[in-house]
């Protein structure tokens, strides 16, 4: 009987309404919707999204997801900061979220702070690596450590993809250590399981990722220019948009490498393209736990990254792939050219990468832990 009256209180709660905050209608697609619609099938949450406006967001709607359009800046203009901040409070205010879950720096402060305003009861940011990093300048790093600190203020959880960014934020007190969970980061593994081995001539190395300063594309770039002087044969493919484009695609002109790098644009045949690759390549200043590391393990093909926090973390260095020092040009021109001219050593590396994926970067894991947040920060709620 008394199982019988739990399932019914069960039933009769009012869903947990859930907001997930991300930048762009691309990052909510490729980042939150599959997750979103597994929250969804639980009779306990009712999980919807927020991001800038795109031509994703109808495509989203089609397939169910609840999205809401606040076009938010990826900088720090203070004027359309202040305009985001305003039009997410008075989204907060009219829906009545109970829980919010932010991700990434601006939209963390956007959201949070909104979240404050209008009296969210539960806030939730996930870092997917801290806006401050050992490359910045001391005194803009002091600053950003800071506000992390006042924002941590009004935040319930942190949630974490690496362990350097726990201790990192342990190390600086920017919150206390009941307030940090790590979660990891996975994918959908089986969407790369593609198997075999390309045979392309010439060889393709390739790199998925926005054009932002972040993502340091002029340090592969530099690699490629070296290759080409080594009369290496392959094609570099760049997968990706941004604000920078033009400025890439200028310097691969007056470098005269416009046979040898091909940007792409924005694509949505990532398991394809990433199945096509010989060498994949991530040149970033900071990751969270990248999912393009862990979507090249999980096609088996071997990685050339940087090494920084969250790379790091998502590849074993000389066994699922190999890492370089940051901004060391030659080094990674140096670990690509091995990969390119030894078949041997591509296989036996991107086996070890799909094996080490399967067991460390499961997307499943990853929700039931986000899960399991949920249920222990809105006990009150019931």
């Amino acid at each position: 009987m008394s199982s019988e009256v739990s399932k019914q209180n069960t039933e009769n709660r009012k869903k947990i309404r859930i907001l997930d905050l991300i930048n762009t209608d691309k990052s909510a697609k490729e980042l939150l919707a599959h997750r979103v619609a597994q929250i969804n099938h639980s009779r306990v949450y009712e999980n919807a999204i927020y991001c800038s406006s795109g031509e994703y967001v109808e495509k989203l709607r089609a397939k169910g997801h609840t999205v809401y359009v606040v076009d938010t800046p990826r900088g720090l203009s203070r004027l359309r900061l202040i305009r985001s901040i305003w039009e997410t409070y008075r989204l907060l205010r009219k829906h009545k979220f109970d829980i919010i879950h932010t991700h990434g720096s601006v939209i963390g402060a956007i959201g949070r702070v909104s979240a404050f305003m209008a009296r969210t009861p539960v806030v939730i940011h996930q870092v997917h690596g801290f806006h401050h990093h050992d490359a910045m300048n001391p005194v803009k790093k002091w600053i950003f450590v800071n506000i992390e600190m006042l924002f941590a203020l009004i935040t319930d959880k942190l949630l974490f993809q690496n362990e350097a960014d726990v201790k990192e934020c342990l190390r600086r007190r920017i919150a206390p250590k009941r307030k940090l969970v790590l979660i990891g980061n996975g994918g959908r593994l089986a969407d790369f399981a593609h198997g075999g081995e390309p045979d392309n001539k010439p060889k393709v190395v390739l790199c998925v990722g926005r054009f932002e300063p972040v993502k340091n594309h002029f340090m592969l770039l530099k690699a490629a220019e070296i290759l080409n002087a080594h009369s290496i044969s392959f094609v570099l493919q760049l997968a990706g948009d941004g604000d920078l484009r033009e400025e890439y695609e200028t310097w691969v002109h007056k470098h005269g490498l416009e046979n040898v790098v091909n940007f792409l644009g924005y694509r949505d045949d990532i398991p394809s393209l990433t199945a096509q690759a010989d060498v994949c390549v991530l040149t970033s200043i900071k990751e969270g736990l990248p999912r393009a590391i862990i979507e090249a393990a999980a096609a088996g093909r071997p990685m050339v990254a940087t090494d920084v926090a969250g790379n790091r973390d998502a590849l074993i260095d000389g066994t699922t792939g190999f890492l370089v020092p940051l901004n060391d040009c030659a080094a990674l021109a140096d670990k690509i050219e091995k990969l390119l001219s030894d078949a041997a050593l591509r296989s036996h590396v991107g086996q070890e990468a799909r094996k080490y994926a399967a067991e460390h970067f499961d997307e499943r894991v990853v929700i039931d832990r986000i899960i399991k947040v949920y249920n222990e920060t809105i006990q009150n709620l019931w």
